[in-house]
């Protein structure tokens, strides 16, 4: 979600830059999200692709790097078995990529286990942390018959409070949110985001008819996991020491850090409206 939560600044060419691309992202997101199977499942897998190369890539100087060889390939194949709606894909790809990224550190380094342990460790994390949100949001895409409504209940969450949290960032935010982590960010740019958040998320349900007080909750909660999920991002980038979480020669975003700037909140959102959905028996 990148600088969503901001402090007070004036226009900037990065500014700039970040409105040419979301005028160009955003409408291929929601067009592709109404077109939903394979052009869904097309725009989604890239994505995800990119945003776990840099999880792995943000890695790189540190012993316990995840294995994009293993941890792509597996998350594409879970994202995959979502789409088909077939649990057995996914379990058996999660399965194989773990036992595969083992395998594939201890033959590198035959008598460091602990380390190909840790290894294994952060691969799973890129798939957890990215692969599962991208199925989870392609199985919320085709849940029938309210699948593309569902979908856009995550991008009116995650957006809003981006788009909330900036505005009310730059016109009051003084207090500091979590300096040592995101010192741009607000509390007062946090608040308008969450609460302004609400507003097309609850108006979207009213509107297509399936709004009941059981979602609620995952109304209300949704946003203040955006913002978590923007921080939580930021924390990563503090803990390994990157500034941007971009691959070199692949910042396909101008503009932004990179994919997982633009998709930090998304994955938090869309893990919890898809579990949420389960828990009371939509999905």
């Amino acid at each position: 979600m990148g600088d969503g939560v901001a402090t007070r600044s004036g226009p900037t060419t990065e500014l700039r830059s970040r409105i040419i691309t979301a005028s160009i992202v955003l409408p291929i997101a929601i067009l592709t999200g109404i077109a939903g199977g394979i052009v869904f499942l097309l725009f989604t897998l890239p994505v995800m692709c990119l945003g776990m190369l840099e999880f792995y890539v943000m890695e790189k100087d540190t012993r316990m790097q995840g294995s994009s060889l293993t941890g792509i390939p597996t998350g594409v194949a879970i994202a995959v078995g979502f789409y088909l709606n077939l649990d057995w894909v996914w379990q058996l790809a999660l399965v194989a990529g773990i036992a595969l990224t083992l395998a594939l550190e201890m033959s590198r380094q035959p008598k460091a286990f602990t380390l190909a342990l840790a290894q294994v460790g952060t691969t799973s994390l890129g798939i957890l942390y990215i692969a599962f949100p991208a199925g989870f949001m392609l199985g919320l895409r085709n849940v029938q018959p309210d699948g593309v409504m569902w979908l856009f209940v995550v991008f009116a969450i995650t957006w809003s409070t981006d788009t909330f949290g900036y505005v009310t960032g730059r016109i009051f935010g003084k207090t500091k949110l979590a300096p040592l982590i995101s010192p741009n960010k607000t509390v007062e740019g946090a608040i308008g985001g969450i609460l302004g958040a609400w507003i097309p998320a609850f108006g979207l349900l009213i509107v297509a008819g399936v709004f009941k007080p059981i979602l609620i909750p995952m109304i209300v909660i949704g946003p203040i996991l955006a913002v978590s999920g923007d921080l939580f991002e930021s924390a990563l980038k503090r803990f390994f020491n990157v500034k941007d979480s971009y691959v070199q020669g692949l910042n396909v975003l101008p503009g932004h850090g990179g994919v997982l700037d633009r998709i930090d909140a998304l994955v938090w959102v869309a893990t919890w409206v898809f579990l949420y959905l389960i828990v009371i028996g939509v999905i």
